[in-house]
């Protein structure tokens, strides 16, 4: 688990070594919004370019996230499009980029207002075209008000979440890269409150492997790996890999991710960790399976093309719902 922050023009000027020297990991800083101030215009956060180099320099992570009032599919693709021409480009992140589904700007409520329907496929337009563009892309709202409230998250379970609840863990949504621990955090050093952050991912291995986010792909890098498991007299053991998820592994298996967290004594189903070993009783899948990390421009076809299988098989192996929607960074059983 990384520690960090997340900031705007509110915290312009923070010292970010400070915030490096208190033990934090990365900070995900507000590129840009509509609609705060001045009409339904797009806009750069005043501190951003500032807050980006010093974030740099300081020797964090960095991501992004841009406030959306996105109520169609050409909409969010807009607002994609404009964070990456005037934020994002020549840039590097190692961190995901964010859409930010709120309702607040300043009383009007376009999201809301507008209705779930049209808040999801705002939402797709800007993901899919930052899929597009290279980035790694991911969904922040409050675990109730938002992804509750606001959108249809059936529709949107191929993305990456950021979830914002306080005082507990988030409910409603159950699988999560990152969580919005408070908004009244305190770092020494600082006098102000503070967004605080649990990542359970280790986005930067991820994002710069796959070539993603402004990074040239480490040529190095294998895009397809061997799984390591051992039969033993309670079944198969895994090893989990960067990117997985204990829902992810208990669809792989055919149980469930409460079922995976109870034989195993895992009291957090949300804190597994590369190497870890995960018991799967009863399981008679061959150790022979092959897993591939989707990279920019892929899609099932290519795949299955080159795994020599069939686009009906990698649905039914990875649980797929829309065969014409998958995401750099995914990984898919492909043998």
């Amino acid at each position: 688990m990384k520690k960090g922050i997340d900031i705007s023009k509110y915290q312009a000027g923070i010292d970010l070594n400070n915030i490096k020297n208190n033990g934090y990991d990365f900070v995900i800083i507000r590129a840009g919004y509509t609609g705060w101030g001045d009409g339904d215009s797009m806009a750069i956060d005043p501190s951003f370019e500032d807050s980006y180099s010093r974030a740099k320099s300081a020797g964090l992570g960095v991501g992004a996230y841009y406030f959306t009032i996105a109520t169609s599919y050409q909409e969010g693709v807009d607002e994609a499009n404009w964070l990456y021409n005037n934020c994002l480009k020549g840039k590097q992140f190692d961190y995901p980029i964010y859409i930010d589904v709120e309702d607040d700007t300043g009383g009007k409520q376009y999201l809301r207002k507008a209705g779930k329907n049209a808040t999801t496929q705002g939402i797709k337009g800007f993901c899919e075209t930052m899929e597009k563009l290279g980035y790694y892309v991911g969904i922040y709202a409050s675990d109730i008000s938002g992804f509750k409230d606001m959108m249809n998250i059936d529709e949107l379970k191929d993305y990456d979440k950021w979830v914002a609840r306080y005082g507990k863990k988030p409910e409603y949504v159950t699988e999560y890269g990152m969580w919005q621990t408070t908004s009244s955090g305190k770092v020494n050093g600082y006098s102000g409150n503070l967004d605080l952050n649990e990542a359970y991912k280790d986005y930067p291995s991820i994002i710069k492997s796959n070539g993603l986010n402004g990074y040239s792909k480490d040529s190095s890098s294998s895009n397809s790996h061997q799984i390591n498991t051992d039969t033993t007299s309670y079944g198969t053991v895994y090893t989990v890999v960067e990117g997985d998820t204990l829902s992810g592994i208990a669809s792989r298996y055919g149980t469930t991710y409460q079922k995976l967290a109870e034989y195993n004594g895992i009291a957090d189903p949300n804190k597994i960790y590369p190497g870890q070993q995960i018991k799967i009783p009863g399981s008679n899948q061959s150790s022979s399976a092959v897993y591939y990390t989707v990279v920019t421009g892929d899609n099932l076809t290519k795949i299955a093309n080159r795994y020599g299988t069939t686009v009906n098989q990698l649905v039914s192996w990875n649980n797929i719902a829309n065969a014409n929607l998958i995401y750099p960074g995914q990984k898919l059983r492909v043998k």
